[in-house]
């Protein structure tokens, strides 16, 4: 992580600007600590990855829950291409989403729940100096992610950190979006209010993931689900351009909408 980043980030508790305090003075962020003086935090940096969760806050985690983790880390990617086919192949689905975005020349772009990075590839082939951002709950993501972008030649900087309690500034991206899982967060409606709260003024944020019928059908493989229902009704009225799509051969619903213009 570059030292310039710290411009762009604050304290996801109380969104106060962090310091950072290393035993080097290069470029990059690699080990040390981010400290708040606000609310008397601190953060660790590992491997140039700032943590502003510990996975303890996430989940409890059973030395059985460990393995299980690991073994669906290891097949996660085969496994969403595999739930995509029905949606019609992992790059039409991947694009039916990535491409209601709109990604301006050398744009800050922020995905909230990266996971394993499988979008980049799709967004690269529209970047033109653009910087990507992303952040993610779960260490063994991100791990993952990092050798990824390795493999890909793409940079990002990653983030250990809840979409509902954001490490960003205020109005910092001009691309926001979230694909996938957000039909499982306890509080979707914070979530959506922290997307909007760092995109700057003017900006479009997509949020998608499987509709109702998608339960329906991997019910098989998953157990039964919860109803879902698109957040459309989190958004908050004074947002712009609201609309929702059902997409992926209706096994999907995507929302976007426009940050009001200052």
């Amino acid at each position: 992580m570059n030292k310039r980043i710290l411009d762009l980030i604050c304290c996801p508790n109380c969104k106060n600007p962090l310091k950072f305090y290393d035993q080097t003075d290069g470029k990059s962020i690699n080990d040390g600590e981010l400290y708040c003086e606000k609310c008397k935090r601190l953060y660790p940096v590992e491997n140039g990855i700032p943590h502003f969760v510990s996975e303890d806050e996430v989940f409890h985690f059973s030395k059985r829950a460990e393995i299980v983790r690991s073994v669906y880390l290891a097949i996660y990617t085969p496994a969403t291409n595999f739930m995509f086919l029905p949606c019609g192949g992992v790059k039409k689905a991947r694009h039916e989403v990535l491409d209601r975005l709109e990604i301006p020349e050398n744009a800050k772009i922020l995905e909230t729940g990266i996971g394993t990075g499988d979008n980049l590839p799709f967004l690269k082939e529209h970047l033109d100096g653009g910087h990507f951002f992303g952040i993610d709950n779960q260490m063994i993501m991100l791990n993952t992610c990092t050798r990824n972008l390795k493999k890909w030649n793409i940079k990002a900087d990653l983030f250990l950190s809840n979409a509902e309690d954001l490490p960003f500034r205020d109005n910092t991206f001009d691309v926001v979006f979230h694909l996938g899982a957000i039909n499982i967060f306890k509080n979707k409606k914070s979530a959506i209010d922290e997307m909007i709260r760092v995109a700057k003024p003017g900006t479009k944020i997509v949020i998608a993931d499987e509709s109702d019928k998608a339960n329906k059908y991997y019910s098989i493989f998953l157990g039964k689900q919860e109803k879902v229902v698109p957040p459309v009704d989190l958004i908050p009225s004074n947002m712009l351009d609201i609309r929702v799509d059902i997409i992926w051969r209706g096994f999907g619903y995507a929302i976007d909408f426009r940050t009001p213009r200052k």
